[in-house]
């Protein structure tokens, strides 16, 4: 059974500042840049995807609409056994509410949000409210068309193709004021499906754009690794927070303090077994004396470091005007990439074109990182792109800035 004892009740806070901008780095040559991609960029899901690391109450959803199968009766009561509990609805501040994993699960109806209800138990709840129409924010879109959104008002689907339930109907915009709640103002960044921008393309990428939705008054825009909108995306793992609400675009994050004692989106963890994202970069134990349970934190000690070579971001604008955010596809651990420090393999390149070393500075962590290097015949020319963090004989390479353990 999941437990709906996690934590403690706090008051939800308004006013966050989490103004996020585009910083792209027009500095490099983009068939470096688009080998380096093709090896290491991608999204990534959550590793904790079980009902285990649920915090509230499982909820019967609707996966191809993104909100729950029942409709809450918003009745009035004074305990649990007023509500429909066999349908995952409590008694919380003298309002039967449905129990909610994301604000999806409330899609139609309002925004999933802290509460207590009539016994105690603290989780999340679908408050009425701020109800988001069918095919705008909170929305779902599987079969990963924009036309099960609402197109005719400007959402879109952001997908990683068909049966994709975590894809979502979003739309573009300018600050994070122009977004609901659990949702930031971020870049989206595309492969064109035509040599455009500078960029050679790539017609095979089921995500690319087209050339004719590209340029002035088009919804993408040249960027120095692709093309580019401002769209409202769910705020992950390490994105700045104030409440519980801010993070809940994402099943299971919550809000707490990291190890440097500031707020982050993350998630609750086993002290005994690995279950934070980022893979290695991420370590659990309970940084949060007042939340008083075990959360994922960067290993680095903070989620955005100073903008050298393997130190932690969210964003380009985080690596300073020669770098640029990337991230594994693999365990979704984002790094940057500082293009002002060049390295060489010379005769010790691979078939992949990488060598470690390569006059490459070690990650934070100790790591010998790695040398892309697809043009060893010039000087200067290679990316430190990362490290190896898989130190095991016959095993594949992962490539990320922290080793296990």
């Amino acid at each position: 059974m999941v437990s709906r004892l996690v934590r403690a009740t706090r008051p939800k806070q308004a006013g966050l500042g989490r103004s996020l901008s585009i910083g792209v780095p027009g500095l490099f040559a983009a068939a470096v840049w688009l080998a380096f991609a093709s090896a290491f960029a991608g999204c990534s899901k959550s590793e904790c995807l079980q009902v285990d690391c649920a915090t509230s109450a499982p909820v019967t959803s609707d996966s191809s609409a993104g909100a729950s199968s029942v409709t809450p009766s918003n009745r009035k009561c004074t305990a649990n056994s007023g509500c429909r509990t066999s349908m995952g609805e409590f008694c919380v501040s003298g309002t039967c509410e449905l129990a909610c994993r994301t604000h999806y699960d409330c899609q139609g109806y309002g925004e999933c949000e802290s509460g207590t209800d009539s016994d105690g138990n603290t989780g999340h709840y679908c408050v009425l409210g701020n109800a988001q129409q069918p095919g705008q924010f909170y929305a779902r879109c599987p079969a990963g068309l924009d036309s099960d959104c609402d197109s005719k008002n400007g959402f879109f689907c952001v997908s990683a193709g068909a049966d994709d339930l975590e894809s979502y109907c979003t739309a573009d915009c300018k600050t994070d004021s122009d977004c609901p709640e659990g949702l930031g103002c971020t870049p989206l960044t595309r492969t064109p499906c035509d040599a455009i921008c500078g960029l050679a393309g790539d017609s095979k990428d089921r995500q690319c754009v087209p050339s004719d939705q590209v340029g002035v008054g088009k919804p993408y825009q040249c960027a120095g690794r692709g093309v580019a909108r401002n769209a409202c995306r769910p705020h992950k793992f390490c994105s700045s927070c104030e409440s519980d609400e801010d993070c809940l675009a994402v099943a299971n994050q919550i809000c707490a303090k990291d190890t440097s004692g500031a707020k982050i989106c993350t998630q609750p963890c086993d002290l005994t077994h690995p279950s934070c994202p980022w893979g290695n970069a991420a370590t659990c134990g309970v940084w949060d004396t007042d939340l008083g349970i075990a959360t994922c934190a960067h290993k680095f000690g903070q989620c955005v470091g100073n903008g050298k070579g393997c130190d932690p971001c969210l964003k380009d604008a985080d690596c300073g005007a020669r770098g640029a955010c990337t991230a594994s596809s693999f365990t979704g651990e984002r790094w940057c990439v500082d293009f002002s420090v060049t390295c060489s393999c010379g005769a010790n390149i691979d078939a992949n074109g990488l060598c470690t070393g390569g006059g490459c500075p070690q990650s934070p962590s100790g790591l010998e990182m790695l040398c892309v290097d697809s043009t060893p015949s010039k000087p200067n020319t290679g990316v430190c792109a990362g490290a190896n963090t898989n130190s095991s004989l016959l095993s594949s390479q992962q490539t990320g800035c922290w080793p296990a353990n």
